[in-house]
């Protein structure tokens, strides 16, 4: 039988189908889902004869991948399925599975679980009519930037070329979303040890460039931690830890007086020999050794907290909408 087929790979050959036409990211990263476990040939259509010749349909057809009926399927958070959001409610953990098949069951789940919330929710969002952009710069998403591969009106490129196009760009951001989260998952173990191995409450040492932002409030519940030192590119960084809540003010920023500072002058200012930068914004800081990054810990946690003149990011948000609906303009 045709749906016995294995290739070389391991995936089990299947003939799968979607509409033709414009595309949409619903369909394409569906399509991306799908390809990761299975080898599949794509026939583009609205002709029921051809699709349901086919092994398994999506956003098309009325069937269990379709969401175009009046009764919707809804996440627990009301976000309605789309396609996407269907296979991937699928066929996601197997996805998943495929990237690291040694993976604990729990740590299966919350790569699919973060997946979802992070990538296929937005689409499904997005595809089913609702707004999801409205931020103080506007910003393209992944559905946006999916759309822009449908062939310009004066383009002689082939519909099912530019789709093709478009699922291995969806492809890559799909891998890149899975095998980041499973890396920040794998590091949570090393990030503990050095937590509890740290001398200075304020500052926690890695010997690696660990994925540590994703991992560090849920670990270090006190807030104890002002600094984060790893090493990267041959140099020594040292980083601020942000406020809990996802916010954007740090617990400590690094001394005013380094900001934008590169090598001499910022040696003359620490009292070390091998710096190497400063960030204007003072959140993360370099030198080429370790014991002058620790230097450079003990000296920002030395110096007193200067309060920044932060605008709340409500206040900002508030103000945008205001000055949408009364059409102002403002000039730089």
């Amino acid at each position: 039988m045709e749906d016995n087929i294995i290739n070389d790979k391991g995936k089990q050959f299947k003939r799968v189908g979607t509409h033709s036409g414009r595309f949409h990211a619903d369909e394409v990263m569906a399509t991306a889902i799908l390809k990761q476990i299975f080898d599949i040939e794509v026939v583009r259509t609205r002709d029921p004869g051809v699709l349901n010749s086919l092994e398994l349909i999506y956003d098309v057809g009325g069937g269990e991948f379709d969401h175009h009926q009046v009764e919707k399927e809804y996440r627990e958070s009301g976000t309605p399925y789309a396609a996407c959001g269907l296979i991937w409610r699928k066929f996601g953990r197997e996805v998943v599975v495929s990237r690291d098949p040694e993976l604990l069951q729990e740590m299966v789940d919350a790569a699919f679980q973060y997946t979802d919330v992070f990538l296929i929710e937005g689409i499904d969002a997005i595809d089913n009519g609702l707004r999801t952009c409205e931020t103080i710069i506007p910003t393209m998403n992944i559905s946006s930037v999916i759309s822009g591969f449908n062939p310009q009106w004066d383009s002689d490129v082939s519909e099912d070329a530019a789709f093709n196009e478009a699922v291995d760009f969806a492809s890559a951001a799909l891998n890149n979303i899975i095998n980041q989260q499973i890396s920040v998952m794998k590091a949570r173990a090393h990030i503990i040890k050095a937590y509890n191995d740290r001398v200075r409450p304020e500052v926690l040492i890695l010997d690696k460039a660990y994925p540590w932002m994703s991992n560090i409030n849920s670990i270090d519940t006190g807030n104890e931690v002002l600094f984060v030192i790893y090493p990267r590119d041959g140099q020594y960084l040292i980083q601020t830890v942000r406020e809990n809540g996802g916010g954007y003010r740090d617990r400590k920023s690094l001394p005013q007086s380094w900001a934008g500072k590169r090598d001499e002058e910022l040696n003359r200012i620490v009292g070390i020999n091998d710096a190497v930068f400063c960030h204007p914004s003072r959140f993360i800081a370099g030198a080429r050794s370790l014991e002058s990054v620790l230097k450079m810990a003990d000296a920002a946690i030395s110096e007193p907290d200067i309060e920044d003149a932060a605008v709340p990011y409500g206040f900002l948000t508030a103000l945008r909408k205001f000055l949408l609906k009364k059409r102002l303009v403002i000039k730089r």
